[in-house]
């Protein structure tokens, strides 16, 4: 016959203590009495409390960029991207000393400490091009992304098969109080690697920004890799083949 006897707020389940006794927890698992601390609650102090709402507000930010930049890393990123994300725009927010704890954004933040994003940690985009596109901003917000004159087969690596890259830039109007986001333009620039010569002219690309002052300015940049064929082109890029950046950011004042 099952012997079940109460002890305070325990109960003894023939022979095994189930409940709460005092300050323990027992749980039976099995065969086996598992004896525990009883959870208590922490209470957060307000500086626990604003810590947290910065927290929040990295969380949607980076949720935000990772959302924009998608036809830049094409989902073909490492898994913890987002937390490494996160970690920088955390990094980032602490620049923004107008704000108090609690409400701190990146807007009035440095967002150079954003500058060269990796959105696939196993893929740097310095492995696999050896130059660096400068970017510049002039007072007519005219955003300027210059190619110096290169030699393809030395400053480029890329995957068997591919005869045609693509430059891929895509710029981005975000405003972090109110974690909203507006596409400014996407530009491209296609050089095909099997019918030219292997030294590449220089090359300048332009994106107007002059009706988002106020706002802050993201630029990606990746490259796709193509295999052109007589009827279509395949795209090459893969999870371990695919560099992926933050290349440049501005606050328009």
């Amino acid at each position: 016959m099952l012997a079940v006897v109460s002890l305070g707020m325990g109960i003894n389940d023939n022979g095994f203590i189930r409940g709460l006794v005092g300050p323990l927890v027992n749980r039976k698992v099995g065969n086996k009495n598992y004896l525990q601390s009883r959870p208590h609650r922490v209470k957060q102090t307000e500086d626990t409390k604003r810590a947290g709402k910065d927290f929040g507000n990295v969380s949607r930010a980076g949720a935000l960029m990772r959302m924009c930049f998608g036809e830049i890393h094409q989902g073909l990123h490492d898994g913890q991207m987002g937390n490494r994300l996160n970690r920088q725009i955390y990094r980032a927010i602490k620049t923004n000393l107008d704000s108090d704890k609690g409400s701190r954004t990146l807007s009035n933040s440095i967002l150079d400490r954003l500058v060269n994003f990796q959105f696939n940690e196993n893929c740097h985009m310095q492995d696999y091009f050896f130059i660096d596109p400068v970017v510049s901003m002039n007072k007519k917000k005219d955003l300027k992304i210059s190619f110096p004159e290169f030699d393809i087969k030395r400053a480029l690596v890329l995957p068997g098969k591919c005869n045609a890259v693509v430059f891929k830039f895509h710029a981005f109007s975000l405003d972090f109080d109110e974690f909203e986001l507006t596409e400014i333009k996407g530009v491209e620039w296609e050089y095909d690697v099997k019918y030219k010569e292997n030294v590449i002219p220089a090359k300048n690309l332009t994106i107007k920004c002059n009706d988002f002052v106020g706002s802050s300015i993201f630029v990606g940049f990746t490259m796709l890799y193509l295999e052109k064929g007589s009827y279509r082109s395949n795209v090459l890029n893969e999870i371990d083949f695919n560099p992926a950046s933050i290349l440049a950011a501005f606050q328009l004042v």
